[in-house]
Parts: C-alpha cells; sequence; structure tokens
C-alpha cells in the first residue's frame, strides 16, 4: 500500500502471517476496490489456498476491518508526531487536523477506492470506528485541559466542548464526505473552523 510507511501500521502482537494478508489486501482494496476483490485474490498474493486463508480470517470483512484499524493506527500515530513538537496546546490542535486531514487527502489520493472500506466499516458492528472517534474526543478533552490549565482559553465543561470540535469538522475525516470536497481547499476550510472555535475560547 502506497505510504504505507506514513499512514498504515499494522497492530502490534499482529503475526507474520496475519499481517501479510492485511498488507496484500490493502493493496488489492486500493487498486481493485473492496467489493471487487475476493478471498481468492487474496490468498494468491499473499501465496497460500483460500482455505488456508480462512484460518487466519473468517471472511473478507474481517480482512477489510483489520485493514481499517492499521490505516486508523497509522493516523493516530502520525497525528501523534505531528503533535510532538509543538509547545502550544493551539498548536498542537492545528499539527493534529493538519496531520490528520492532510493524511486523509494523501490516502484518497492514492487509493481512491478506500472509500468502499470506509462504507463498509461505517455499516459494521465491529466498533472500529467508536473506537477511533474516542480516540480523538480523547485527545481534543487534552488539549483544551491543557489550554484551560494554562489560562489561555475559558473552556466550562471540556468534555463537552471536545465532542463539539468533533462535531463541527466531522465531514473533514471522513473519506466519503472528503471524497466529494476540492481538496485544495479542505486545509484552509479546518483551520477556518478551528479559528471560529479558538476565538470563542479565549480568556
Amino acid at each position: 500500500m502506497e505510504g504505507e510507511g506514513r499512514r498504515f501500521t499494522l497492530r502490534e502482537g499482529m503475526g507474520e502471517t496475519h499481517g501479510e494478508i492485511v498488507l496484500h489486501a490493502a493493496c488489492l482494496f486500493g487498486t481493485l476496490g473492496y467489493t471487487k476483490t475476493n478471498i481468492g485474490e487474496i490468498a494468491e498474493r499473499v501465496g497460500m489456498s483460500p482455505g488456508n486463508l480462512y484460518r487466519y480470517y473468517r471472511n473478507k470483512q474481517a480482512i477489510g476491518e483489520e485493514v481499517v484499524r492499521c490505516y486508523l493506527a497509522g493516523a493516530e500515530r502520525a497525528m501523534e508526531a505531528a503533535m510532538t513538537g509543538e509547545t502550544t496546546p493551539e498548536a498542537r490542535l492545528r499539527a493534529m487536523f493538519t496531520a490528520g486531514t492532510g493524511g486523509l487527502l494523501d490516502a484518497l489520493r492514492e487509493n481512491p477506492r478506500m472509500v468502499e472500506l470506509a462504507d463498509m466499516i461505517c455499516a459494521s458492528e465491529s466498533g472500529i470506528l467508536s473506537a477511533h472517534i474516542a480516540w480523538k474526543i480523547g485527545a481534543f478533552k487534552a488539549l483544551l485541559d491543557e489550554g484551560v490549565a494554562r489560562g489561555d482559553w475559558a473552556i466550562s465543561d471540556s468534555a463537552a466542548m471536545a465532542e463539539t470540535v468533533l462535531d463541527a469538522t466531522r465531514a473533514f475525516w471522513m473519506p466519503t464526505a472528503v471524497a466529494q470536497l476540492d481538496p485544495a481547499r479542505v486545509p484552509g476550510r479546518v483551520q477556518g473552523i478551528l479559528d471560529a472555535l479558538i476565538a470563542g475560547w479565549r480568556v
């Protein structure tokens, strides 16, 4: 998968064979699309029979879910890395958005068919998406709390405001929605929303 060093991270504890299946499936989903890729094609790329592949994953959806988990793990890692060098909560929040939405734009440019995976995961009951959303809200809340502690921002309920930040920017985190937008305008639109939010928090 192109760009996997930046945005695709195999989960800790994943065995070598599981990892090979996920990496090859990600490549196929990115080129053929999730819908048109079948288990036989994934098995052939890995160098095993379809029957053997079922020993590792029960079906194509389970493989697709693991691909999404790995993509989201890479996205979270990229956002954490982007925040590391910044010295203020505002700068870290902006860096988190730049890395997160920028990474999604890059991924869509490289693999536009990833939208099919996004649709699948939104319809599944795996809990993958809700866990990632909880991670984002937790990261927002930590930054908001830090800004309040520094005396930069006046926010009475950081947990509620963290959810508001997500609600205000939700479209820019969703592959299906972002694919419909002009990519050149996305960074400016996101920063504009942050400008409006942060202006309301300032002491």
